[in-house]
C-alpha cells in the first residue's frame, strides 16, 4: 500500500478489499445527489490501520425532500437497500430528526453506511472542509485529520485513542497544529502527542 500527501490532497493506491468497493459504490450513488464526508473508523482503515467496521460513516448535506425520494428510488435500482422498515418518505423524516439511515446491498446486513445529515457543528466543518483521498484514483472525501484526531479523543475509548494516535503518527509532518489545538479546545480533550 502506498500512501502520498500533495497538497490538500491523499492519494492511496492499494488492492481494493470489498468494504473498500462498496464505499466506492456508495460514494458513487451519494455523491450524484449531495456533498457528503466519510467520518470516523473507515477514515483509519482507508489510511492503512488494521482495524474492522461494520458501518461506514457518511454525513450528507440536508437535501431537498424530492432529491432525497430520488436519491432513494435510484439506491433500490441499483442493488442497495435501507435496513430500516421506513420507506423513502419516513427515511427522509428520520434524516431530518436527526437519526441515521443505513444502507446495505440487497440481502445484506454487512457492511452497511450509516447517513445522516449533520447533527452539530462539527459535522457541519467535517462537511464544509472535507478533504479529498483519491482511491487508486476514484474521490472519496473524508473527515479533516486535525477535526478526526481530537474528535477520536473526545470519543474516549481505548480505540478511539489508537485511532488518533495512528492518524497522528501517519500525518505529524502536515497536520496544522493550530488547527487539532482548536479543535481539542472546543472539544474539552487535550493532545498528549
Amino acid at each position: 500500500m502506498g500512501i502520498e500527501v500533495q497538497n490538500n490532497k491523499i492519494i492511496i493506491r492499494r488492492e481494493l478489499s470489498e468494504l473498500d468497493k462498496f464505499v466506492l459504490d456508495v460514494v458513487n450513488l451519494v455523491g450524484r445527489y449531495a456533498r457528503y464526508v466519510i467520518v470516523s473508523g473507515y477514515v483509519m482503515i482507508l489510511l492503512g490501520r488494521s482495524r474492522g467496521t461494520e458501518d461506514v460513516d457518511f454525513i450528507i448535506e440536508e437535501l431537498p425532500r424530492e432529491k432525497f425520494l430520488k436519491m432513494c428510488e435510484e439506491a433500490e435500482r441499483h442493488g442497495f437497500e435501507f435496513l430500516n422498515p421506513e420507506d423513502c418518505g419516513g427515511l427522509y423524516e428520520m434524516l431530518r430528526g436527526k437519526l441515521g439511515i443505513r444502507l446495505a446491498r440487497k440481502g445484506e446486513i454487512i457492511p452497511n453506511a450509516e447517513i445522516k445529515f449533520p447533527k452539530d457543528e462539527f459535522h457541519r466543518e467535517a462537511l464544509e472542509n472535507r478533504l479529498l483521498a483519491e482511491l487508486n484514483g476514484r474521490a472519496i472525501y473524508i473527515s479533516p485529520i486535525e477535526l478526526q484526531i481530537a474528535y477520536k479523543l473526545y470519543l474516549g475509548t481505548d480505540r478511539d485513542f489508537e485511532d488518533a494516535f495512528f492518524l497522528y503518527e501517519l500525518f505529524k509532518e502536515k497536520i496544522n497544529r493550530r488547527a487539532l489545538d482548536e479543535y481539542a479546545r472546543r472539544l474539552g480533550v487535550k493532545i498528549k502527542f
